[in-house]
């Protein structure tokens, strides 16, 4: 009978064809003799890191993702999930556009429904690493495995994704929007009014000047009351957590009234457009203003 390969006789393999000791490996590799030691001799022996695979891979001389096909039986087999492994390898997966071992590690996953916190994990990592196209994978499966609409991480995951789906394609960007839509307003305030903006934007690049104001109201009523709430706290020094935002509160509010101002003088109503000039043409009175804020001011 065929003995299956593993990913540790591989490497073994590897290493005796170009005559690497496993001192000889550490010092290529920068891992510690020991950790080797176990990796390959201890019973149990030592689970391997994305991180160690990496660092062998290029020290015996292959391209990234050498062995990956083997390395679910370190982090990803039905009867154990280990998160601290599975993570970064879904993440290097995703960077090296695996696509089929990302499926194959998902489908273990799915067997509980619990493991959807793993996936959100890897999307959030990649998201807030610039990586946003990679992470829209992720926040898709978040969102068909979800079992309640309502939870933070569903949320989240819906307004990343619209996010992560923009680009130069006037017809999907108008998906994205119709797919983010219902759930703009079950957000966080933060989240809220950084979505509006994003909202309006992708309408005003898309000539939508009703939905342009309809969003642009939405967005200058929000930022009123966010302003009018963390006024009362500054007055009562109240210590709070602080409002979570991609821009300063004044860029939302001046937004609001500027965005209205065009999609009004757009579809030819000039005199009412004039009334939300004054809204975002001096913001000087603008409390909160620190100086970013200060900055902003003079760009609206």
């Amino acid at each position: 009978m065929d003995i299956q390969p593993t990913i540790r006789s591989e490497i073994e393999k590897h290493l005796k064809e170009k005559g690497f000791t496993l001192s000889k490996l550490s010092e290529r590799t920068g891992i510690n003799n020991g950790n080797l030691s176990e990796i390959f001799n201890s019973n149990p022996p030592r689970p391997i890191t994305v991180r160690q695979l990496d660092a062998i891979t290029v020290a015996i001389g292959y391209e990234p993702g050498w062995l990956y096909d083997l390395y679910p039986e370190e982090c990803a087999m039905p009867e154990r999930i280990s998160r601290p492994r599975v993570i970064p390898f879904l993440i290097r997966c995703s960077e090296l556009g695996r696509t089929e071992l990302i499926e194959r590690v998902v489908a273990v996953l799915m067997e509980n429904p619990k493991n959807v916190s793993i996936l959100y994990d890897v999307a959030e990592q990649l998201y807030k690493s610039g990586r946003r196209k990679e992470s829209a994978l992720f926040y898709r499966l978040v969102i068909d495995n979800e079992k309640d609409n309502h939870s933070d991480r569903f949320l989240i995951s819906q307004y990343r994704l619209f996010r992560a789906s923009l680009g130069t394609d006037v017809e999907e960007n108008w998906k994205a929007v119709i797919r983010f839509e219902p759930y703009r307003n079950r957000l966080s305030e933060g989240n809220r009014l950084d979505g509006l903006l994003q909202l309006a934007n992708v309408c005003f690049a898309l000539h939508r000047w009703e939905d342009v104001e309809r969003f642009a109201d939405e967005l200058r009523e929000l930022a009123t009351i966010v302003y009018q709430n963390e006024m009362r706290k500054k007055k009562r020094k109240k210590v709070s957590e602080p409002l979570q935002t991609e821009r300063h509160l004044v860029v939302y509010y001046g937004q609001g009234y500027l965005l209205k101002s065009v999609a009004l003088e757009k579809q030819g109503l000039y005199e009412k457009a004039k009334e939300y000039v004054s809204g975002y043409s001096d913001l000087s009175w603008f409390e909160l203003l620190d100086e970013v804020g200060l900055k902003e001011v003079e760009k609206i």
